[in-house]
């Protein structure tokens, strides 16, 4: 039950990233047009995506090397810090080099992404603290360091648009410098940390921070973090030049939409990734089963009201982004495995695996978004279709060898069991405090709260 528990609570701090994009996307829609829209797209998710980028696996070797116990928080905590400069200053450089690709036909706009592009280790800095979190099992504070940033930066920009008359650069430096308040957030909880148990320290004692196991593990995932990155949101970074800003904007705002059942699958992946307490590893299994058909259910809603939401709530300039925002729908359910088969493997220390399937998918998505081009936004989505289709298939393969999994089917679809616990978890999650006296805590809430507070 514990592990369902997580996942309804990360879940729920994980939708308000998408729900805060939401929320603002009219505001600035409006606010800029379709052209404005798309150029505030391509100076904002460079630099985002060069924060998972950036880390070049690290991330996934400090969730590892916490959840295994070989690293305490304090320590991961200085790892996240030391590792962000050096990290950082690549990202800038490469960034400036995409600038002169990406806006190529505009002096200014070339000038303004560079400034951006300083923020850089300011997201590379997050993720790494994430990663570390999650390794620790900390959800409280995953879930801190997703929500406190969205909340400010759908407040500032909500703000700004109505009293302002906001362009697309201070549009994209408001939302890109609310990240500095999750890593105000995260760091210091990290520090008082020691990990999900007591830390066994290398055989190496002259070493007390295992940097070449660290190294190792992040250059084997290397391979995958660059390819889940660029099958995640290389159509965007490149989009301009190859759609344009009017269908970029019109992708961007597709989605924006579509993208709301992903929340499903970042938080299944990171209760994988953290593991699950004492729990017996079917409870783990369960998270799973249960992310891929809320997942497809959400996106059947979506991509059934996509005509009425679309144009209604982003405008009639809009309606152009209902089709591409129906196939990302199927899209999503699919990254919804790719994401599941993708922990299982990183769990399991079969990181090499997870990167085969994520190269030949990302590879296969980026040929096809070069030839389907001409079709714009349209193009875009059957592209990233195809590309996560491509990798749920051969990571699927890879699954099915693990010992831990009897079958797909023990991690894409639900038994009966499994909807009893959810509805079980739902009912204890929502239902009306008791009024009475306090009753004693039992064994189970007593453990839970112990592993951190935080949103729930």
């Amino acid at each position: 039950m514990m592990a369902v528990n997580r996942l309804v609570a990360s879940t729920a701090a994980n939708l308000l990233i998408p729900v805060s994009g939401l929320l603002v996307s009219p505001f600035l829609s409006r606010e800029l047009g379709p052209e404005g829209r798309g150029l505030y797209a391509a100076l904002t998710l460079p630099i985002v995506v060069c924060g998972w980028l950036g880390t070049y696996g690290l991330q996934d070797a400090l969730t590892f090397h916490v959840r295994q116990g070989r690293l305490s928080g304090r320590d991961a905590a200085r790892v996240s810090l030391l590792a962000a400069l050096p990290l950082g200053l690549v990202a800038v450089l490469l960034l400036g080099v995409l600038g002169l690709f990406v806006f190529d036909r505009s002096e200014v706009d070339r000038q303004q992404f560079l400034v951006l592009a300083l923020l850089a280790p300011l997201h590379i800095m997050a993720n790494l603290a994430i990663g570390a979190l999650t390794g620790a099992a900390d959800l409280g504070g995953v879930n801190l360091m997703k929500v406190v940033p969205a909340a400010l930066r759908t407040i500032l920009l909500v703000i700004a648009c109505v009293a302002l008359d906001l362009s697309a650069f201070w549009a994209a430096a408001l939302f890109l410098t609310a990240t500095a308040s999750g890593v105000l957030v995260g760091l210091p909880r990290l520090r008082r940390r020691p990990g999900p148990a007591s830390v066994t320290r290398p055989a190496d004692p002259a070493e007390p921070i295992p940097v070449r196991s660290m190294i190792r593990y992040a250059l084997t995932c290397l391979p995958g973090v660059l390819a889940a990155t660029s099958s995640a949101r290389l159509d965007q970074v490149i989009g301009l030049p190859l759609l344009g800003a009017r269908e970029l904007g019109f992708y961007a705002v597709a989605v924006s939409v579509a993208e709301l059942p992903t929340v499903v699958a970042t938080a299944a992946r990171t209760v994988l990734m953290g593991g699950a307490g004492s729990e017996d590893h079917d409870s783990v299994l369960r998270v799973a089963r249960i992310a891929v058909p809320v997942t497809a259910l959400g996106c059947t809603v979506l991509a059934a009201s996509a005509g009425l939401l679309v144009p209604r709530f982003f405008g009639a300039a809009f309606a152009p982004a209902t089709l591409p925002t129906v196939i990302l729908c199927a899209a999503t359910v699919v990254f919804t495995c790719v994401q599941i088969f993708s922990a299982l493997l990183l769990v399991h220390d079969k990181a090499g695996r997870s990167s085969v399937a994520l190269v030949v998918g990302s590879l296969t998505g980026v040929l096809l978004l070069v030839g389907l081009a001409p079709l714009g936004a349209v193009g875009a989505a059957l592209a990233s279709l195809v590309g996560y289709a491509v990798a749920a298939g051969i990571a699927a393969r890879s699954v099915r060898g693990l010992p831990a999994v009897p079958s797909l089917r023990a991690v894409t679809v639900p038994y009966g069991a499994d909807l009893r616990h959810l509805h079980a978890g739902l009912r204890r999650r929502w239902r009306p405090r008791r009024t009475g006296p306090p009753e004693a805590p039992d064994a189970a809430n007593s453990q839970s709260a112990g592993t951190g507070g935080g949103v729930r």
